[in-house]
């Protein structure tokens, strides 16, 4: 068993195909895709769904770089709790391959290099530390894990996204 337990986050919850290698992130990545999440909560012992719509479009050039603003639109169901999810972040691209993530206000998140088809990532915030793998399962089809550790908090937050009307 891995650090992060038995909820998937090594293989993408039993996916068996190899990861898709991504030469281009941008053009990877570019466009809408429609996404449904998985929130397991530990400590609160709850299951949360949500589903929503993600768009990756141009943006300004950030320090020279090629930039797209990340949004997505979702809804939200845990437990008694619905309500409407909302996340904005930017991705500039210091090669074609690799994505420097940030938050709206410019704060680092992490880097996303997807030449394998497959990345580990670490983002600490706070007393939270997020371990996050991506995944590539097909050429208009993608995968997110985040492992959410912390004093308060113990959550894995698994995203599956499907392009929308693909070229």
């Amino acid at each position: 068993m891995s650090k992060f337990g038995d909820r998937g986050i090594d293989t993408g919850r039993g996916t068996v195909a190899d990861p898709v290698n991504v030469d281009d992130l941008y053009q990877f990545l570019e466009g809408t895709w429609q996404f449904e999440r998985k929130v397991h909560d530990s400590i609160l012992n709850q299951e949360g769904d949500c589903i929503g719509v993600a768009w990756f479009s141009a943006d300004e050039p950030h320090n020279g770089q090629d930039t797209l603003a990340y949004r997505e639109e979702g809804g939200l169901e845990m437990g008694e709790i619905k309500t409407a999810v909302d996340h904005e972040f930017r991705y500039a691209f210091p090669a074609n391959s690799m994505a420097e993530v940030r938050f709206p206000d410019g704060r680092f998140y992490h880097v996303l290099d997807l030449t394998k088809g497959i990345v580990r990532v670490e983002h600490q915030c706070g007393d939270d530390t997020y371990h996050g793998i991506f995944r590539v399962l097909a050429p208009q089809a993608w995968l997110s894990v985040w492992r959410v550790m912390g004093p308060e908090t113990s959550q894995v937050i698994t995203t599956r996204y499907i392009r929308v009307n693909p070229n």
